[in-house]
């Protein structure tokens, strides 16, 4: 394994780390710059990757690595959906009007008439 992939992978792997670290002490400001410092490790990564032959690409040991960071970002964007659901709930518990309308208002006892497209300004028999 190169040293470039090696060093370009340790990055990745700190990185998400640090994400997993932002989510639980759910601090969005932390959360906000080690997802951007996890993006730029992953471009690098990809570009890292890009450069190796391959049968480098296939290295056993680097594919092992891949995984487990993807399976690390499938529990972290899981957690992320899990922790903006209850965010909302919060939010429309304590500032009602937030909730969006289930069904839209009504229109009285015959509703609206229809409108007009402008498709036809004029029609004829």
């Amino acid at each position: 394994m190169s040293t470039l992939i090696e060093k370009s992978l340790t990055d990745a792997e700190r990185h998400v780390a640090e994400v997993a670290a932002a989510i639980v002490s759910g601090e969005p400001q932390s959360l906000g710059i080690a997802s951007a410092s996890l993006r730029q490790a992953t471009l690098t990564l990809s570009d890292a990757v890009q450069r190796l032959s391959p049968a480098q690409q296939r290295d056993p040991r680097v594919s092992a690595r891949v995984r487990k960071m993807a399976a690390a970002l499938a529990l972290q964007r899981e957690s992320l959906i899990r922790r903006s659901v209850l965010v909302e709930r919060a939010l429309n518990t304590l500032v009602p009007a937030t909730r969006d309308a289930g069904y839209a208002q009504g229109a009285g006892a015959y509703g609206r008439p229809g409108r007009q497209s402008g498709a036809f300004g004029r029609l004829s028999a």
